[in-house]
């Protein structure tokens, strides 16, 4: 089962040399008067207001940002480039949907290749995607697909709406599940818990996706053979 802990390391450059900006770094602890703003702006110019000192800020491509939004900027890969593609400035779901499609990577991937036909193949998204859902909302994505010579045969897709916290995933036509992280719930609820119990529950959330996901896999291609049987 793919787990938590099975993360891409990010690419990122070395800590920017230390200059005295006379603001104090937010990370607890830290008393270095170096920090530096993060450099995220929103498609509404609006700036992320944390501040971190060079060690605890991440660079990308020689710009400093807070993990949060470097995060965010990692997972919507050239859309960063783009201001009007870029998310909300307090928008965590683009991160969260990365986060969560890079730890199903493998088994996604795994589970389309056992269900692949001769002549198929499967493609994979490595990174999120804007697209809108049938009301014109704004909508974050990411998808793994078996593909031949006509085009998709099945597409597998995580996605997060603006307008909810919910994690969907589709399977086909198929709303295979659909959920609520429990470390979301657990912090819209202001709720605490101790390491054990949070590594527990996040586990139970990925197994239920893995689970669901292969569930519905089987049943497109069950259709499809049958189908298939009746020409």
């Amino acid at each position: 089962m793919s787990t938590l802990f099975n993360r891409h390391r990010q690419t990122e450059s070395k800590p920017a040399l230390e200059i005295v900006t006379g603001l104090p770094c937010a990370v607890p602890g830290c008393s270095k008067d170096t920090a530096i703003r993060c450099a995220y702006r929103d498609r509404r110019e609006r700036q992320c207001t944390a501040a971190f000192c060079p060690a605890h800020a991440v660079m990308l491509d020689g710009v400093a940002y807070c993990r949060r939004h470097a995060g965010t900027v990692q997972a919507i890969g050239d859309l960063a480039t783009q201001m009007v593609g870029r998310p909300d400035v307090d928008d965590r779901k683009p991160s969260l949907v990365n986060w969560i499609a890079r730890d199903l990577d493998s088994t996604i991937r795994g589970m389309l290749t056992r269900a692949m036909r001769p002549g198929e193949k499967v493609l994979a998204d490595e990174v999120v995607r804007l697209t809108r859902n049938g009301l014109r909302r704004v909508r974050w994505e990411r998808s793994w697909r078996i593909v031949d010579h006509t085009g998709v045969v099945l597409k597998v897709v995580i996605h997060m709406s603006e307008d909810d916290e919910g994690v969907h995933v589709g399977v086909g036509n198929e709303l295979a599940a659909d959920a609520v992280p429990p470390w979301i719930a657990r912090r819209r609820g202001d709720e605490d818990v101790e390491a054990a119990i949070d590594i527990s529950q996040r586990e139970r959330f990925y197994r239920f996706l893995e689970e669901n996901i292969s569930e519905a896999v089987a049943r497109f291609r069950a259709r499809a053979d049958r189908v298939e049987q009746t020409k």
